[in-house]
């Protein structure tokens, strides 16, 4: 690894350039040189932390209680119900080979796309396999569309040919509103293309047995039915048929991908505790997070970022409950060791060679600075599947070190209950109900607390003057997932970041509820939220008589109600017109407002 702490990330030991801390490599089983590696610098609090957790849990006998499925090793609930992903990669090779046999039947019936319709745990695995792993020569293009914003529905249907493309409807529960809405979507168009008998053969679900979908698919004609693993959550579901039929899709072989996962498996296995990758890892976030050290930012190069999102849900949803929680902080703009706090723990992910060497030299930077480092080095994409597991195992020791049930979403139905009765009352009245803005401004319309502010500038400013300490903000946009959009909520939160100090987070609506949604409502406080709602154009399901644009409506209206429910702060701005010069408005107003507002302070501090 040049330029680098350590010559490699394979080396054995640790290492030392002069001036700059150890970076020492994690050391599971001499002699597995097909195990992934990672490597760490931790300040001495956290160091000495860490040391005293991995004695307690050798004590304890913690590897052995997680794979007994014992629940006392967290809140003696029904944990012990939810770790079949510990199990799921030993699962016969027969049955792996004949769902790999189903994909590759699926791919020589003609069709040279594939579109997976699926929402949080059901669509983040595969999407990351689709954008690092990528299509084999004789699979298909896999595109995932996880929303109900009807601009990025528009664009996903224009970059397809809907003759020859299978549509993927994923869901654990068969109950996913947004995958249901999608489906029915899709099939409409179909039916008026190929007639309904023909339309139903260009679809396939992924679903636990018995569920409404799993009814529904059989009776719609549906090619296949691939069933899921009762004792798998969403988040865990990557490596079961949620992920793996994508991956036989893109015409890799899901058993190689298991087998080359296995050697974590079996490293995850291992009774001592600073041999056990999961386990020490896992020791070593919850640790970081009783230390204050709960905002875990992502640093990755561009062929890994991807990987971020699946894990964002992942710690999001798993520790976020009872005001506990890891704050996972994926796609922040990069900073340099003076834009961070105290708060920050790191997760370098990187490609070897010069790819990996802007973000490596990044991690180094802030290892000097005392900031804590883990980096992670994935030089062969077949072996992703042991960072899915190996992260698994993290997580629910981490859960386990802060007292939570790290398999439960207790928070996540109360804003989608919201939703429903917004829902309703726009079946009922024609209309959603919707509160006078506190304050208009050019193309925005603010909703919330009133403030008196005079402008939008003076009413962000007031509203984000909270974010201290070791708070987050959180920017969240309904609205079309786009590269554009991206670097405008991208600008959003260095504006944020720079100004405060604080860590932020972003998403996209209704995305983020089934990532972060959890976190937001449980995890702990300090996190000041803004919404951002545009005009939409109508997307109708003919069939439902439901727009699309009003759902989504409804969803961020719920989940707004929802924050400032539970003492959240939150600000919702609508964007009325053209979106792209709204969002430039909103970025000058915030940009004035926290130039105002940083002023002052800096003149008070004088």
């Amino acid at each position: 690894m040049t330029l680098t702490l350590i010559s490699s990330i394979d080396s054995r030991g640790p290492a030392r350039v002069a001036g700059a801390p150890v970076l020492r490599v994690h050391e599971p089983a001499r002699g597995a040189e097909t195990l992934n590696r990672f490597a760490y610098s931790l300040p001495t609090p956290l160091r000495m932390a860490l040391t005293q957790r991995l004695a307690m849990a050798r004590r304890a006998h913690w590897t052995e209680r997680l794979w007994r499925a014992d629940a006392t090793l967290w809140t003696g609930a029904d944990e012990g119900n939810w770790l079949g992903w510990l199990t799921s990669l030993r699962r016969p090779q027969r049955l792996t080979r004949e769902l790999a046999a189903r994909c590759a039947a699926l791919c020589g019936q003609g069709a040279t796309d594939a579109v997976l319709l699926g929402m949080g745990g059901a669509s983040l695995g595969a999407e990351v396999l689709v954008d690092i792993v990528g299509k084999a020569a004789k699979g298909m293009r896999v595109h995932v569309l996880d929303t109900t914003d009807s601009a990025q529905i528009r664009a996903v249907a224009q970059r397809i040919d809907l003759r020859c493309t299978l549509f993927i409807v994923a869901s654990k529960s068969g109950t996913t509103i947004e995958s249901r809405m999608l489906a029915d979507y899709f099939h409409e168009r179909l039916c008026a293309e190929l007639g309904e008998a023909e339309a139903g053969k260009r679809f396939i679900a992924i679903t636990d047995p018995g569920t409404p979908l799993e009814t529904h698919a059989r009776e719609r004609g549906y090619a296949a039915v691939f069933q899921g693993e009762p004792t798998v959550g969403g988040r865990n579901s990557v490596l079961t048929p949620f992920g793996l039929v994508t991956l036989g899709l893109l015409g890799h072989d899901p058993a190689e991908f298991l087998k080359a996962a296995r050697p974590m498996l079996r490293a995850c296995a291992l009774r001592d505790p600073e041999s056990n990758p999961g386990l020490f890892l896992g020791a070593l976030v919850g640790e970081a997070a009783l230390c204050g050290r709960d905002k875990a930012t992502i640093l990755a190069t561009p062929g890994l970022a991807p990987f971020g999102a699946w894990l964002e849900q992942l710690l999001a949803e798993s520790t976020g409950k009872y005001g506990r929680g890891v704050i996972p902080v994926d796609r922040e703009p990069a900073g340099e060791r003076e834009d961070y706090g105290e708060d920050r723990l790191f997760i370098a992910l990187i490609e070897p060679g010069e790819a990996g060497l802007a973000v490596r030299s990044r991690a180094i930077r802030l290892a000097e600075a005392g900031h804590p480092v883990v980096l992670f080095e994935l030089a062969d994409p077949a072996r992703l599947g042991q960072e899915f597991l190996r992260w698994e195992v993290a997580t629910a020791i981490a859960g386990a070190i802060l007292g939570v049930n790290p398999f439960d979403q207790p928070d996540v139905e109360a804003a989608k209950q919201r939703a429903r009765a917004l829902t309703e009352a726009w079946r009922t009245d024609g209309a959603l109900p919707v509160a006078e803005p506190m304050l208009r401004e050019g193309q925005l319309r603010f909703y919330g607390m009133p403030t008196g502010a005079g402008s939008a500038a003076e009413l962000l400013a007031h509203h984000f003057v909270a974010l201290r300490g070791r708070g987050y903000g959180a920017v969240l946009a309904y609205i079309a997932r786009s590269r554009a959009n991206e670097a405008r909520l991208e600008q959003l939160r260095r504006l944020l970041r720079d100004a405060s100090g604080c860590a932020t987070v972003g998403g996209f609506g209704p995305r983020y509820l089934h990532s972060s949604g959890q976190l937001h409502k449980g995890g702990p406080a300090g996190g000041v939220f803004l919404l951002i709602t545009a005009d939409t154009k109508p997307e109708v399901i003919e069939g439902q008589g439901l727009d699309f644009g009003v759902i989504q409506a409804a969803q961020a209206q719920g989940d707004f109600e929802e924050l400032r429910a539970r003492g959240r702060p939150c600000v919702r701005v609508h964007i009325e017109g053209d979106l792209h010069s709204g969002l430039a408005q909103l970025a000058h107003a915030l940009h004035e407002g926290l130039s105002q507002s940083w002023h002052r302070a800096a003149e008070a501090h004088a």
